[in-house]
């Protein structure tokens, strides 16, 4: 898939990534499929490039700094930020109009090693910078992993904010998780464990739910870009469904939220700094749950260093393994059950600078992705035999420019 530059509109004071290549582990089969209507318009200031806000256009909330043992706490729902910095944020909208998000302004961010920082809601976290912004300390926007009990009227494990929700697991009737790219499930005769969801990577599909005749559950099709255009989070992995009640399914995990740091003069990520927006991980039970996929990563500045024990981790969930049946009934003691999930795809990773990270061209798709120990992208794991593994998800390595 080519991937060439997009050139918005000149905007006095704000900054804009020009697109660069896409570069996949994957194969995915392309992005999901249109609404049938288009989306209800979202309210918030429209980022300055897809999904990449300026500073400029949002009130600072003056200077964070978080020293060993501070917290911050970033609530997406009620925008309001509290500990090491107070205040209240603002709502952000790509420039595609499909996604809102919490967006943190300030003069500079320095959150230091031993800082604690809390992101709870439903959107994604955005947090952008006049100033340069140090992360040496872990940013934690995972979905949960699935509930290994069944909950048939339930929504499912939450996602990372940003993510979305997995499957909850169900005697009867087989829920799919949330998302673009949830995995699915439906009801069959002896039960079925959970596809995998995607973003960045497909879902990997589970095995047939009684290790003979029942179908594989798929996982989900990816969805977005490499760019990430819109600041999608991962997909929900299917909950397991089950026809006998002594045979509790296992819930899908829930998808990886979604991060972004913009600077207008650099990020650094130091040694001990995690940003994770990881897929949960499917429960186990003899009809298990899918994985739930990878969130996204979006870092934005002049110069972006990710130093030597840096991580960013948008890897999918692993999912529930199978097991035996119990016995049921008249002829079904010797029935066995290989009910495993599929694994979450990975998610999606892009920096815009005017670094290279080795990966570029003009235009054009580079595979496989080069290994970098910072960069984690790997699909999650089949929970075992006749299931299939997450793929992995995407880097785009894009280029920086500052409109003046």
């Amino acid at each position: 898939m080519m991937h060439r530059p997009v050139w918005p509109a000149m905007v006095w004071g704000v900054i804009i990534a020009i697109a660069g290549p896409a570069l996949s582990a994957s194969e995915p089969s392309g992005p999901a499929a249109p609404a049938a209507e288009p989306p209800p318009r979202l309210e918030g200031t429209r980022a300055a490039s897809g999904s990449i806000f300026g500073p400029a256009a949002f009130r600072s909330l003056g200077k964070l700094a978080a020293g060993a043992n501070a917290t911050v706490a970033f609530d997406t729902d009620s925008l309001e930020v509290s500990g090491a910095a107070k205040g209240k944020g603002a709502l952000g909208v790509s420039q595609g109009g499909r996604v809102q998000a919490a967006v943190f302004a300030f003069e500079e961010i320095a959150l230091a090693a031993g800082s604690k920082v809390a992101v709870t809601g439903r959107r994604p976290l955005v947090l952008v910078s006049k100033g340069p912004i140090l992360i040496d300390t872990a940013i934690d926007l995972s979905g949960r992993p699935g509930d290994p009990n069944v909950d048939s009227q339930g929504p499912g494990v939450p996602g990372g904010p940003g993510g979305y929700n997995g499957g909850p697991a169900t005697k009867d009737t087989g829920r799919p998780g949330d998302g673009p790219g949830a995995g699915f499930c439906k009801r069959v005769k002896g039960g079925a464990a959970g596809g995998g969801g995607a973003f960045g990577g497909a879902g990997g599909d589970s095995s047939p739910a009684d290790g003979r005749d029942t179908p594989r559950m798929p996982g989900g099709k990816p969805y977005g870009d490499a760019a990430l255009t819109d600041l999608f989070g991962g997909s929900g992995g299917a909950g397991g469904s089950h026809d006998r009640m002594k045979n509790n399914p296992g819930g899908g995990g829930a998808g990886g939220g979604a991060l972004e740091l913009v600077s207008l003069a650099s990020i650094t990520i130091g040694p001990r700094g995690r940003l994770v927006a990881a897929g949960g991980r499917g429960a186990d039970r003899p009809c298990s749950g899918g994985g739930g996929a990878g969130g996204a990563i979006l870092l934005a500045a002049p110069s972006v260093r990710l130093e030597p024990g840096a991580i960013l981790d948008v890897r999918g969930g692993d999912a529930g393994k199978g097991g035996p049946n119990s016995r049921s009934g008249p002829g079904e003691s010797q029935r066995t059950n290989e009910g495993n999930g599929g694994g979450g795809g990975g998610g999606r990773i892009a920096i815009c600078s005017a670094d290279d990270f080795g990966v570029r061209g003009e235009g054009r798709e580079e595979k496989p992705f080069p290994k970098n120990p910072s960069i984690l992208l790997d699909g999650g794991k089949a929970g075992g035999k006749g299931a299939a593994d997450g793929r992995p998800g995407t880097f785009y390595d894009g280029r920086w420019l500052l409109i003046r």
